[in-house]
């Protein structure tokens, strides 16, 4: 049996039976055990059109019809999708516009590396200096707000799970996508403010008291030296808190923002970078990271333009190293001229 079913892409999905498909993360009635799973369609059936009185006041209702009441989803419901889910070895029931043809997803994950790919080859985006820095303003100048949004949406969600509870970035490091994730995810967004001199640290009068860092971090762009501090209570014992950092270098920064958490009583979930700098000085790689994206190093090809090696892509470390040509080179700028 196949069957043309309308869902919130655009247009119509075409499913049939023995079609794999993966359950959206942002599925409202579908069990978190299967959010995100892959699985095969063994059978395609509409769902239950009538309601039963079962008194004078109460009328039982198929679960998946109660969300016909909301009017954007009046005309989306009309099939029920039963999938074979290998990791947990079972069939569910599952609402045709809760899942996306595998095949499609794939296509999304396709079309998010050709807009990053677009980045990396465009001067007024990327650049490789000539110590090695990277400029990349949009991750942390003009944030593509779009992009990273669908980042988050396909990348992210995804691959760190429903466990965390609280997202923190360092301040004027990672805020734009630490904000994008905790909005889309329903988290709250703490954000750590620099502290240059822990004996008197100029926080807000506004704070009811504070949690600093002790560790002291080096600014890979600005040459000055920090501790980082959040607000008192904003981050409890029992919470699971995602770090995110835009650019690594050392990973000095990410540590830490860490030791920070971890001063709260709070437990690091996940790290998450933009941008993972594997190669230059020599880097602190005692925690754990995944990056969006991940250098291994650079090579010039010309006066003004270089390749770069790409050895972690949308969190994936990858078997074979990728190199991506044409990319902007300036070598008369350095981490050390911007600071001046």
């Amino acid at each position: 049996m196949s069957a043309e079913i309308g869902g919130r892409e655009s247009g119509f999905v075409h499913f049939k039976e023995g079609d794999e498909v993966r359950v959206n993360d942002d599925a409202i009635l579908a069990p978190d055990a299967i959010r995100g799973e892959v699985g095969t369609v063994q059978k395609i059936n509409r769902f239950r059109s009538e309601s039963a009185q079962v008194s004078g006041s109460v009328v039982a209702v198929d679960r998946y019809q109660q969300l016909v009441k909301q009017p954007r989803e009046t005309e989306i419901l009309g099939f029920a999708l039963q999938v074979f889910f290998p990791k947990i070895g079972d069939s569910m029931l599952v609402a045709s516009n809760e899942v996306t043809l595998l095949s499609k997803f794939k296509q999304r994950i396709e079309t998010l590396e050709e807009r990053l790919l677009v980045h990396l080859r465009d001067p007024q985006q990327f650049c490789v200096l000539s110590d090695g820095g990277l400029d990349v303003p949009f991750v942390n100048q003009s944030f593509d707000a779009p992009f990273f949004g669908d980042i988050v949406r396909y990348v992210l969600r995804p691959r760190l799970g429903r466990d965390a509870t609280k997202v923190i970035s360092p301040e004027a490091s990672g805020p734009p996508l630490a904000a994008v994730y905790a909005s889309m995810a329903g988290l709250n967004f703490v954000r750590a403010v620099k502290v240059y001199d822990r004996s008197h640290s100029q926080l807000p009068a506004s704070w009811r008291g504070a949690v600093v860092g002790d560790i002291k971090v080096r600014s890979a762009t600005k040459g000055t030296e920090n501790y980082f501090a959040v607000p008192e209570g904003v981050i409890a014992p029992n919470d699971r808190v995602i770090i995110f950092d835009d650019v690594g270098f050392t990973g000095r920064t990410r540590k830490a923002v860490a030791q920070l958490v971890k001063k709260t009583g709070a437990k690091v979930s996940s790290i998450v970078n933009v941008i993972e700098k594997f190669y230059g000085e020599s880097r602190d790689v005692d925690i754990n990271a995944r990056a969006i994206l991940g250098i291994a190093g650079f090579q010039p090809e010309g006066q003004n333009t270089c390749s770069i090696t790409v050895t972690e892509l949308f969190m994936d470390r990858l078997g074979s190293p990728r190199t991506i040509r044409g990319v902007k080179y300036e070598p008369e700028r350095s981490l050390s001229s911007i600071r001046l």
